[in-house]
């Protein structure tokens, strides 16, 4: 009923919006082209709702995507602002907007702010699951949501190099070596951008070999490049192999609780097993003190604050399309 009631409140201020729009362009001609591109604006908007995976839908939601993020937010208010200068004036709201875009900048590039923005995200999966009791459950895989994992393997590069969220990897393997399940499903599709025969799976699966996990115990899904798409082929396989669908599921703690909500939407107990974690818990006792550095702006910061800012967004858009359990 919520998911219902918030489809609706969300087609009635795209309609509001859009009449705002349509009602304020005129009738000349000029305002007949920018009527004519808000309609196929609004025809990209429902194919990219309806069919993210297609190429078209996908490249709006990545224009989207740069425009809700601090960043691309602030860059578009400091474009605007740029068109209202003219004749060596500056006409309102320019004035305005320059100051917002900074703003967002300054507070989206604090440390102080993104590691507090990252500790609500990362305090549910505390408090879903403890961690220094997770995952003394067993399950019949291991499922490694391992995109981004990776860096792509380039002609002057022979070996795989890790990246800052291959934690994953490691964790992975180490649940495996406890004993908690029999397979690793490693789950992680072509790389964006890169050859659709250049398939990250494969590589991570090296790395696991690497780690001492057996190459008869890891399972690849190289076909999904969404959670949403994980699931699903974890599912299929699950029934393949005559497994129970029960999982341990191995991700990011910003991303634990949609992954979590998503697979077991889809029928299959879900052990969240979190790591990557970029703050300390917030339950624990901790000696740390604020210092000067962390109220100064910094490029590490605004990339943590937009990774869990776009979480939120992706978050919503899976709350939208019905893709989330109700509940852990």
């Amino acid at each position: 009923m919520l998911i219902i009631l918030t489809r609706i409140v969300f087609c009635i201020l795209l309609v509001c919006i859009t009449k705002s729009l349509w009602d304020n362009s005129g009738g000349d001609k000029r305002n007949l082209i920018f009527k004519l591109l808000m309609v196929f604006s609004v025809i990209l908007l429902i194919l990219a709702f309806y069919a993210p995976e297609s190429p078209v839908g996908a490249a709006v939601f990545r224009f989207l995507a740069f425009a809700f993020k601090p960043l691309g937010f602030a860059i578009i208010l400091l474009l605007y602002a740029t068109t209202l200068i003219s004749g060596g004036g500056i006409k309102n709201p320019a004035p305005a907007l320059i100051i917002t875009a900074l703003i967002v900048l300054i507070i989206s590039s604090a440390p102080v702010f993104a590691v507090w923005a990252a500790q609500q995200a990362e305090e549910d999966a505390i408090e879903v699951v403890s961690v220094s009791a997770c995952c003394d459950e067993t399950a019949d895989a291991i499922v490694l949501l391992g995109q981004g994992t990776t860096q792509p393997i380039i002609p002057d590069r022979i070996q795989v190099q890790l990246t800052k969220t291959s934690e994953r990897i490691i964790y992975a393997a180490e649940l495996y070596k406890k004993g908690l399940a029999p397979y690793i499903i490693v789950s992680a599709g072509p790389r964006i951008g890169e050859d659709l025969n250049t398939v990250e799976a494969e590589d991570i699966k090296r790395v696991l070999v690497l780690l001492n996990v057996p190459e008869t115990a890891i399972i690849i899904e190289p076909n999904s490049s969404t959670v949403r798409e994980s699931a699903i082929e974890t599912y299929e396989i699950l029934e393949e192999k005559g497994l129970e669908p029960t999982v341990i599921l191995v991700t990011s703690a910003i991303r634990i609780r949609r992954a979590s909500l998503t697979f077991t939407d889809l029928g299959i107990k879900t052990i969240p097993a979190p790591t990557d974690f970029n703050t300390v818990n917030p339950y624990a006792d901790s000696s740390y003190r604020f210092v000067l550095a962390d109220f100064l702006p910094n490029t590490e910061a605004l990339v943590l604050t937009t990774d869990v800012w776009e979480e939120y967004l992706v978050l919503f858009y899976y709350f939208l399309r019905g893709w989330l359990a109700p509940s852990f």
